[in-house]
């Protein structure tokens, strides 16, 4: 009589379970590249500058307080001007406007000019707005607040280049008193800065081609808002 112990039999599903596992992670893994390869070879696709990392409370031209954090979810065009501003601040809020108008009917869309002028009331700013035209229930917020926070975030955040002092031998008036950046940032609906068009470049082929990258950049970054829409972690 053999009194050896019986061989316990080997499960399939143990040899078949390693097997299946690794190749879905093999297909997830295969289907993750053809994405990122997607991704990469969108020449469309706007690159990401940096990032809105911090909020910031803001007093808005009807003199409401209001926070950054409000517009999360929306694609921003984010303009640097004043209220006295003798350069070209009126032509880019000029250019806006129509820009504004041809995205008329994306309420994904929000503009938002920050003053650099510390003592741009929001009586001053309301004027400033009105005067070109810019409907006080627009889409738009004419805003400021505290000097060193807002310069701060136009510069380390949305990436605009630093305010310097008007030499007085160059100002044309008493008002002219800041060289700033007459660039206009795009911000995407998750906060990503993804461009900065040089609207008012003074070569009228480069300030063309600044006009039309703008529009193709905010089509492709409201579509992919559509696609994608923003959800806040409470509500996940």
């Amino acid at each position: 009589m053999n009194d050896s112990p019986a061989k316990a039999k080997l499960s399939p599903w143990t040899i078949w379970v390693p097997v299946i596992i690794a190749v879905l992670g093999l297909v997830v893994f295969y289907n993750y590249l053809i994405y990122r390869s997607r991704i990469d070879n969108d020449v469309n696709r706007p690159p990401i500058l940096g990032r809105l990392e911090k909020d910031l409370e803001l007093t808005e031209r009807s003199g409401k307080t209001v926070h950054l954090e409000d517009l999360k979810g929306k694609v921003l065009v984010i303009s640097w001007v004043f209220t006295r501003c003798p350069r070209g601040c009126a032509a880019v809020i000029a250019k806006l406007k129509k820009l504004q108008a041809e995205f008329a009917n994306e309420p994904g869309l929000q503009l938002v000019s920050f003053t650099l002028d510390a003592d741009d009331t929001p009586e001053m700013m309301k004027k400033f707005a009105s005067g070109l035209g810019i409907k006080d229930d627009a889409n738009w917020w004419f805003v400021n607040g505290e000097k060193d926070a807002v310069r701060k975030f136009m510069t380390s955040q949305a990436q605009f280049r630093p305010v310097q002092d008007m030499p007085e031998a160059d100002r044309l008036s008493p008002d002219d008193k800041y060289i700033h950046d007459l660039r206009v940032a795009v911000i995407d609906h998750r906060g990503h800065v993804r461009s900065l068009a040089d609207i008012l470049n003074p070569d009228p082929e480069f300030a063309k081609f600044w006009d039309e990258k703008l529009r193709k950049d905010l089509h492709y970054l409201l579509n992919e808002q559509k696609k994608a829409p923003y959800v806040p972690a409470a509500s996940k």
